[in-house]
């Protein structure tokens, strides 16, 4: 009896027990629901007013939460995020057309396009079917996590237990880090692809790119570049757990970008340009404009061209695009039309094709530029941009009067001053803008001063020249904002060969071709320095070598360089750059000093071009280097007979790194002889 009342108690105490148990069980699931209680909104999706009820949807991208305004749902058991969150978060764009309702999506290498509503997706012209369709939700594109995650590369994973959407960027390692000179890019050599976030830091300029998910092994760690607007590139494992390697290009100036993953080659290409989304002409009444849309504040120079005449804007570090060449007609106003292209790697040029010569000035914003035509605001005043950083300007006043110039170095202004009350004055402001004047002010004649005023307020190291006599109806300045320290030296440039004179030709190619032009940027160049310069030959004509010599000697010049490409007739693996000279330390009569400059000249072509050294030759029976008075030497800037040198010769990027190397060598030499010897 006694021993059944003590079964009975234990087996009272196992239930207590049990029971126990189950009430903790069910408190740790209460808890669990309360974690993930139902939120309640009101959604705006399909035209009507939605009461959407489920728990909070959380987004994790390896291991860090993204937050938006518009949270993400779940409609028929699927997911929806909001687009703009993950694509930003992994270095895709997005664009959204408010009247087809279509948002695309650019990675790089997949274009991809969804239409609110439709079952399907567009991946770079192949249809894709989707599990439900994308929703256009409180104004925000969603889409089913699933598909997007899918097109960007990465994995999703579901936690049911918080209701977090898990996505995992791909693994990668970066191998190693390089510039390419070629392509003007940072070149990442990895295992495989890698999503990014990016952030641009001012103060100083530089763009920070975090990879995510990825492991930093590469040796190279920091390269200085100073090409272009990019300083120098640092990188690093930025963290760990989960791994982040970071890259940071320094830059002088704010800049736009690229990234861009080949597949084949396992790297990852990264430009710091500039992209034109837009170009279009807008007529706003009294003011008519060119408007450029970029992705961030551009650099340019501009300058005013005649017979026909013509504005021209040069954007640099700048491309077009997914923009093509091309024209916008307008045929009124005094206005023909407006072109654009791609005129260099990173150069994007605007025309303005004008009737007669307008007024224009341009007005620099973060994203892009306006260049506004004004027509004739002043009639008696007229500005000729005669190149990027040179300028002539006229002033009719109609009567011949005796008039005063003052200059303010700390204003930075010339000062005309008019004292004839019936010489023609207009009141007003012309704006220019460019590389050398900032604006032009006239003020009619005041009887308190007994004077009217011309004031030209110029850019910083812009210098000015009267022109005209001390009398006279029209006044006349030059001005130029050149660098001074060069503008007594003469260098004669000489494009080898012309006319019926081909030089090498091979493959189609003409050497005379090639000369003429990196002759004409080097040229460029020069006179941007400030240098005068004296072409031997403009076009395609035929000089004597003697006729050569004769003009150089008969300016006066101080240097002489004969600017060729190569050829070996038996060899066609033969390949690099070679330098040459009179050997006048071999003459009594014959002081000049041409082995120095071929040295140099030779030195700063390889550092450039980063091609096989060939070496200074002397070369005693060369009649444009024996007959000269002046310093000179032949460039021979590669080889046409070698099929990877003549394809980079036929490249405008490598033909102005040559134009380059040679401007480089010359200020060089310059400075190191010439100007240390006066």
């Amino acid at each position: 009896m006694i021993q059944g009342i003590f079964l009975h108690q234990g087996v009272m105490e196992l239930k207590k027990a049990a029971a126990l148990v189950l009430i903790v069980v069910i408190l740790m699931s209460c808890t669990n629901v309360y974690a993930l209680k139902e939120q309640q909104l009101i959604l705006h999706m399909d035209g009507k007013q939605v009461t959407y009820k489920a728990p909070p949807v959380t987004i994790k991208l390896d291991g860090e939460v993204l937050n938006s305004d518009v949270p993400a749902v779940i409609i028929d058991d699927r997911t929806l995020v909001p687009i703009r969150i993950i694509t930003e978060s992994t270095g895709a764009s997005v664009d959204w057309d408010g009247e087809s309702y279509q948002v695309t999506i650019n990675t790089g290498d997949k274009r991809v396009k969804l239409k609110i509503n439709s079952s399907e997706m567009d991946i770079n012209g192949s249809k894709v079917k989707l599990e439900v369709p994308a929703k256009l939700i409180n104004d925000r594109t969603m889409v089913p996590v699933r598909a997007i995650t899918e097109v960007l590369g990465l994995d999703v994973g579901w936690d049911s237990s918080t209701y977090t959407v898990l996505l995992t960027s791909p693994k990668a390692e970066i191998l190693d880090m390089r510039y390419d000179s070629r392509e003007d890019a940072i070149i990442l050599k990895t295992t495989g692809d890698a999503t990014y976030r990016t952030m641009f830091l001012q103060e100083p300029d530089r763009l920070v790119i975090d990879f995510h998910n990825t492991v930093f092994r590469s040796d190279t760690n920091r390269i200085d570049v100073d090409r272009g607007n990019m300083l120098r590139v640092r990188a690093s494992q930025f963290e760990v757990n989960p791994n982040i390697s970071r890259v940071v290009i320094d830059l002088t100036s704010p800049s736009g970008y690229s990234i861009d993953y080949d597949g084949d080659a396992k790297q990852i290409k990264i430009r710091t340009v500039n992209t034109i989304d837009d170009i279009r002409y807008v007529d706003a009444g009294d003011r008519k404009l060119l408007v450029v849309d970029a992705t961030s504040r551009l650099d340019f120079q501009t300058m005013t061209l005649q017979k026909p005449d013509r504005i021209v804007v040069d954007m640099f570090n700048t491309r077009l695009g997914n923009m093509k060449d091309g024209s916008i007609p307008i045929a009124r106003d005094g206005i023909r039309a407006i072109r654009f292209s791609q005129f260099e790697e990173n150069t994007v040029r605007a025309v303005i094709d004008l009737d007669h010569a307008l007024q224009y000035n341009i007005e620099n914003s973060e994203k892009g530029l306006q260049v506004f035509i004004d027509g004739f605001p002043l009639r008696s005043i007229e500005y000729v941009g005669t190149g990027w950083k040179t300028g002539t300007l006229s002033i009719d006043i109609r009567e011949r009067v005796e008039y005063s110039v003052k200059y303010d170095e700390d204003e930075r202004t010339v000062t005309i001053g008019i004292p004839d009350k019936n010489a023609f004055i207009e009141e007003g402001e012309v704006l220019i803008n460019n590389g050398v004047v900032d604006r032009i002010v006239s003020i009619p004649y005041k009887s308190s001063d007994k004077a009217g005023y011309i004031v030209v307020y110029l850019k910083e190291e812009a210098r000015y020249r009267v022109t005209s006599p001390k009398k006279a109806s029209e006044i006349m300045l030059e001005l130029s904002a050149v660098p001074s320290l060069y503008q007594d030296t003469l260098i004669v440039i000489d494009p080898g060969h012309g006319g019926a004179d081909p030089g090498a030709n091979h493959a189609g190619v003409k050497e005379k071709d090639i000369n003429i032009d990196v002759s004409n940027r080097l040229r460029a160049l020069l006179e941007d320095l400030g240098f005068r310069t004296l072409m031997i030959r403009e076009g395609d004509t035929f000089v004597d070598l003697y006729e050569r010599a004769n003009i150089a000697n008969a300016a006066n010049a101080d240097l002489y360089i004969s600017v060729h490409a190569n050829a070996h007739e038996t060899n066609s693996s033969i390949y690099g750059v070679e330098t040459l000279y009179y050997p006048s330390e071999n003459s009594e009569l014959d002081y000049r000093d041409n082995y120095t400059l071929a040295k140099i000249i030779q030195q700063e072509l390889l550092r450039e071009l980063k091609t096989v050294d060939r070496g200074l030759i002397p070369r005693p029976n060369l009649v444009v280097t024996r007959e000269t008075k002046m310093p000179a030497v032949i460039a021979e800037l590669g080889f046409l007979t070698n099929s990877n040198e003549r394809a980079l010769l036929l490249t405008e990027d490598y033909r102005q790194r040559c134009a380059q190397a040679l401007s480089n060598g010359i200020v060089r030499y310059v400075n190191e002889i010439l100007l240390t010897n006066e």
